[in-house]
Order: C-alpha cells, then structure tokens, then sequence
C-alpha cells in the first residue's frame, strides 16, 4: 500500500552567501520543512512543506533575519 503525502514545494531565493545560515533557521523549526538547495550559484531554494504548516512556514520565512523572496509572494 502506497502512503499518500500532503504538501507542496515552496520555492524561495536568498543570497547565494546566506544559503548556509537559511538552512540553519529553518532546520531550528524541527520538522517544519525539508530544505533542498536547486542552484547555489543563484540562491535558489526548495521548501518542502506539509499542507498544515505552510501558513506557519510563510510567517517564519517573513520574519528571518535575512532577506527571502518568496515566489508567487
């Protein structure tokens, strides 16, 4: 039997130098997303989010201490 996952993919931009310390804050929110890297030469970043935290996640996001773009935002 195939288990059936509910979310969808936030995609987001930082600076290329702030990849890092993104991946840090958001890995501070346990188990709130799954981040991976698309293309560190531009900041590229996929946020892999449950349906129920994405209202959660799109206020964190605002809130950092560094600059993201989020896409369709």
């Amino acid at each position: 039997m195939e288990a059936k996952h509910e979310g969808e993919m936030l995609m987001v931009s930082v600076e290329p130098a702030d990849i890092d310390l993104f991946n840090k804050l958001i890995e501070g929110y346990d188990n709130m997303a799954l981040v991976t890297t698309l293309d560190a030469r531009l900041g590229r970043i996929a946020l892999w989010v449950s349906a129920h935290a994405k209202k959660d996640m799109l206020a964190i996001l605002k809130c950092l201490p560094i600059p993201v773009a989020i896409d369709g935002q």
